[in-house]
């Protein structure tokens, strides 16, 4: 009985291989319609009977390539309507398929099986002709916000170069494109929140002169938020960023506030006076403004925003409002002192006068950042609400009526 078991399941397995070995050569027979080849051969791909056969998948990877020639060609006719979405997946799938020939018949040579590879040569020249097009439909995708298949264009397109099926294409190992497009890639897998793919292509792309600062505020993104976020990787990474692109904003930005959160305002302070010895612009300059209030230098933090409201460009509106603050939050802790006073008491009127003095001092320059900037109440609002308050009922009321209060 155990005899005829046996007999049996040799049966069904000789009956398998020959089931996809059929399905090979029907897909074959159908090679002048590729995609109905393509379809046809898919079962071969999954059965172990064919799947480790390198000849299976370059056949696959043939179909895929039939089909985004015909699909190209149509690129270039006069009046030619080509399916993208058809040519692009086309095209994924034949580095898909030319990947895994390669790697299967690479195992083969590893086992001995066979002598030496045949094929990887002439898939590597094939794939390497058309990879510049992974670009294209990954612009096409990230524009699109399919992010998804951005990330899957761009990121074949950056791994090439560690691919071993082009050990020997120079102009892919050499390809000086490669950290621009991992920036993309990058950039599509921080919209993703797929922080494993962002440190992977931004590590790569942080290297190009020009955009790698988009890698870097990925890297700083992933490792600064996410389930397991690493505070150390993201000063570091912030670090960079000031040091390799110092007209970026959002290095100086965030790491001036992480010197303020950590009280190393002095610290701050002398980076800042470095940036804007290379280059000084409004918002440089704002930001040592508000180390140098945070420090409570309040006459310096008032000559720097005094040099932004000069020179007329960029944040003035900022620059007025936090000169206002050099004498709002001042004031602010004499009325918190005074809140424990009793009105007897004599300092409580000799606090009032002072309260009412810094306000005075600081309305001016809330009315004008609120004349520079009137959308923005952040500025303004709150401040000049207190202030009138205090000094001028009539247009507090006017101002309450105003903010919709």
């Amino acid at each position: 009985m155990k005899k005829v078991l046996f007999s049996a399941a040799l049966f069904f397995t000789a009956c398998a291989v020959s089931a996809q070995e059929s399905v090979v050569k029907e897909a074959k027979s159908a090679k002048s319609d590729p995609v109905k080849a393509a379809q046809i051969i898919e079962p071969a791909l999954t059965d172990p009977s064919t799947a480790n056969d390198p000849e299976t998948w370059k056949l696959a990877g043939d179909f895929q390539k039939s089909i985004y020639d015909d699909e190209n060609m149509k690129l270039y006719l006069p009046g030619g309507q080509a399916d993208t979405a058809k040519l692009y997946n086309s095209l994924a799938k034949m580095f898909e398929y030319y990947t895994k020939c390669d790697e299967v018949e690479q195992a083969k040579v590893q086992s001995g099986e066979l002598k030496k590879p045949k094929l990887r040569k002439k898939l590597a020249k094939t794939l390497a002709t058309v990879r510049p097009q992974l670009t294209n439909a990954g612009s096409d995708a990230y524009n699109a916000g399919n992010y998804a298949n951005a990330l899957k264009f761009f990121g074949l397109y950056v791994d090439a170069p560690q691919n071993p099926l082009f050990a020997d294409e120079d102009a892919v190992k050499n390809d000086t494109l490669t950290p621009l497009i991992a920036n993309y890639a990058a950039l599509a897998a921080n919209s993703l929140k797929d922080n494993a793919a962002v440190i992977k292509y931004a590590t790569i792309g942080k290297e190009h002169k020009e955009e790698g600062y988009r890698s870097l505020m990925c890297l700083a993104e992933a490792y600064g938020k996410g389930e397991t976020p690493d505070s150390a990787k993201w000063l570091t990474t912030i670090q960079e960023g000031v040091e390799k692109f110092p007209s970026q904003e959002y290095f100086i930005g965030n790491l001036m506030d992480y010197y303020i959160q950590k009280g190393k305002i002095d610290e701050g302070l002398a980076q800042m006076d470095a940036v804007l010895a290379k280059n000084s612009t409004p918002y440089f300059l704002y930001v040592k403004g508000v180390l140098q209030y945070e420090k409570k230098d309040y006459d310096g933090a008032i000559a720097t925003f005094n040099q932004i409201i000069a020179e007329g460009k960029d944040f003035v509106a900022e620059a007025y409002s936090k000169i206002g603050d050099c004498s709002f939050f001042p004031a602010q802790e004499i009325v918190e002192e005074n809140s424990k006073l009793s009105m007897d008491d004599p300092k409580y009127a000799a606090n009032e006068a002072k309260i009412k003095e810094l306000y005075e001092k600081a309305l001016p320059f809330y009315e004008k950042a609120k004349e520079a900037k009137p959308d923005n109440r952040q500025l303004w609002g709150q401040y000049l609400l207190n202030i009138y308050w205090k000094l001028d009922k009539e247009k507090y009321n006017a101002l309450e009526k105003e903010l919709g209060y």
